[in-house]
């Protein structure tokens, strides 16, 4: 082998380690010595998962790298009540395409859609997607709603900002839309294109009411300066809708089966959780 093919088969080599490491395997399986207790020690060299923080070993001690981690337990009677900017939520089409990440299912955004919370450049997010996870993340006084829908946001800063809905099951007054996009959703990774277009608006509460907190992405390499606003009226979901989510999540690669997407809830650290009221 020439020295040229040498190089050349080095350089494939490293890139291919580099890829690997980049696609660090982990599932939500709390009891995984990949799930959300272990995350930490994931990152490869460079412990770029640390941020996530983890169980050591057997013990119940916890390793803390991240102090304002997401998902929080919210509640409502210590939520301090605050004259805060109403969210202008300025939602439009976007072509129907519905993704299996392998840790969620996730809608694409295309430009063009955004949230405002105040005056300035940096107070405008424009949407970039949107995602799902059973059951849900964040808790109210410590309950779990049967789903989450995180609509994920960026600013002229690089800054993001996540709006949380909580999706609680109502076979009565379910919203539709949630099925379309669940049993559109491929059982396997990749994306199925579904016809026509969706608006992320139809999936909001008609209150725009909201609990907001600095956080992290829920997911590594748990990233902290995330703004979060969990809205505070619950959407109506069937529980078709779920139990599809869930079956779609069993089937992830190294998860094993396991059904649930959901990272269990983190310490607040001190920090301050404000509500809005519309």
């Amino acid at each position: 082998m020439n020295t040229t093919r040498k190089c050349l088969l080095f350089v494939v080599l490293v890139g291919l380690t580099a890829a690997m490491a980049a696609a660090q395997s982990w599932n939500h399986d709390p009891n995984s010595p990949i799930g959300p207790n272990r995350w930490g020690f994931l990152g490869g060299n460079y412990n770029s998962f640390a941020t996530c923080g983890s169980i050591v070993g057997a013990s119940t001690s916890l390793t803390e790298v991240g102090k304002k981690q997401t998902p929080v337990d919210v509640l409502p009677p210590t939520a301090i009540t605050s004259v805060l900017q109403d969210i202008a939520f300025r939602y439009r089409d976007t072509p129907f395409v519905v993704e299996n990440t392998g840790h969620v299912v996730e809608v694409p955004y295309e430009n063009g859609s955004e949230i405002r919370i105040g005056p300035g450049l940096p107070d405008e997010y424009k949407l970039l997607q949107f995602h799902f996870h059973a059951p849900s993340e964040h808790t109210i006084k410590g309950k779990l709603a049967d789903a989450e829908l995180h609509l994920v946001h960026q600013n002229a800063l690089g800054e993001l900002a996540v709006v949380g809905v909580l999706l609680q099951i109502d076979n009565a007054h379910p919203n539709p839309l949630f099925d379309t996009i669940m049993f559109g959703a491929p059982l396997n990774s990749g994306d199925h294109e579904l016809a026509g277009e969706i608006n992320a608006r139809d999936l909001l509460p008609r209150s725009r009411s909201y609990y907001t907190y600095t956080g992290s992405l829920t997911t590594p390499p748990c990233t902290e300066g995330v703004h979060w606003f969990v809205m505070a009226q619950a959407v109506g979901i069937s529980k078709a809708a779920v139990d599809r989510l869930h079956l779609i999540v069993s089937m992830f690669p190294n998860y094993g089966g396991y059904p649930n997407n959901n990272r269990p809830v983190r310490p607040l650290n001190g920090r301050a959780v404000l509500f809005n009221r519309e």
